[in-house]
């Protein structure tokens, strides 16, 4: 059965978002993929079975026409929303401020291609 959940995200550029990804959300463990043609891929892992794994758009639209480009909708959760907070409005250029909806705080921020996520506190 499922063992491991890898996130694709197709991206502009590879190494900035790595860089985004890395910098918002502490990533450490990081593995980078070479592709065909001087592509690469650069995988994150965000907790010990899911991971980010970014995509040069140029390499998908390439290799891969077939491909929807649309960035996935990802709703993180989390233990100290407050940190996270603060620590992604040192590299997001939008983050809403918390809000408390239906008992549960919330907010959401972009990346540098103003691909939009949100974040809710775990009850």
């Amino acid at each position: 059965m499922i063992n491991q959940v890898d996130i694709m995200l197709y991206v502009n550029n590879v190494n900035e978002a790595a860089e985004f990804w890395q910098k918002g959300f502490g990533v450490t463990e990081v593995e980078t993929v070479d592709l065909p043609e001087s592509f690469l891929s650069i995988k994150l892992t965000l907790l010990n079975q899911v991971s980010l794994q970014l995509f040069d758009k140029v390499f998908i639209q390439q290799f891969s026409p077939e491909v929807a480009m649309n960035t996935p909708s990802l709703l993180f959760k989390t233990d100290n929303i407050e940190a996270l907070h603060q620590q992604l409005k040192l590299v997001s250029p939008f983050v809403s401020e918390i809000i408390n909806e239906t008992g549960v705080k919330q907010f959401h921020f972009s990346d540098k291609e103003n691909n939009y996520f949100a974040v809710m506190a775990n009850k």
